[in-house]
């Protein structure tokens, strides 16, 4: 049986995941980004995990190429 958003939610709060929002800064750095990557949401997450500073893991070799704090697995 495949576990809805909200059980999604529930596992990730209990496992102190921590929630990011979309900030302002966030949106102008998206523009400072070069164009690797044509996808805006992933854009956005690029430009969250650059600004926070974050590590981002991904399996997108693309995304991966903006910066060493990303991680391709």
């Amino acid at each position: 049986m495949p576990i809805s958003g909200l059980d999604a939610l529930h596992y990730f709060r209990q496992a102190g995941y921590r929630f990011l929002s979309i900030e302002p800064e966030h949106a102008v750095a998206v523009e400072d980004l070069p164009k690797h990557h044509q996808d805006p949401f992933d854009r956005l997450l690029i430009a969250q995990a650059l600004t926070e500073p974050m590590r981002l893991i991904t399996h997108d070799t693309t995304v991966a190429r903006y910066n060493d704090t990303i991680i391709c697995i």
